[in-house]
C-alpha cells in the first residue's frame, strides 16, 4: 500500500475524536469534489489526445481513490449513516 499519512499517524476510530457534524461537512466537501472532477474530465475530453486524456483520468482515478481510502472510509466507519448514497 503506498504512503499514507493519515493511516501513518494512526487516525482514530473514536467517536469522540470528529463530531458527526463535522465528518458530515467533510463528506459533502469530498462528494462535491469528486463530482467536480468527473465533470472537468468530461469537458477536457474532446481537448486532448486519447492517450493524454487517459492519463489525466487515471490522475483522477487516483485523486477520488485517495480521498475515498482516506477520508470518506473512516469517517463511514466511525458514521455508517454518512456513507454517501453513490457508495452503495
Amino acid at each position: 500500500m503506498p504512503n499514507r499519512p493519515g493511516l501513518e499517524k494512526g487516525i482514530s476510530k473514536k467517536r469522540s475524536d470528529m463530531s458527526r457534524e463535522a465528518a458530515k461537512k467533510i463528506i459533502d466537501l469530498v462528494v462535491k469534489q469528486g463530482a467536480e472532477q468527473n465533470a472537468i474530465l468530461a469537458e477536457v475530453q474532446s481537448m486532448c489526445s486519447e492517450d493524454e486524456f487517459r492519463k489525466y483520468k487515471q490522475m483522477i482515478a487516483q485523486s477520488m481513490g485517495t480521498m475515498l481510502l482516506d477520508v470518506i472510509n473512516p469517517i463511514v466507519e466511525m458514521y455508517p449513516d454518512l456513507k454517501p448514497p453513490q457508495l452503495d
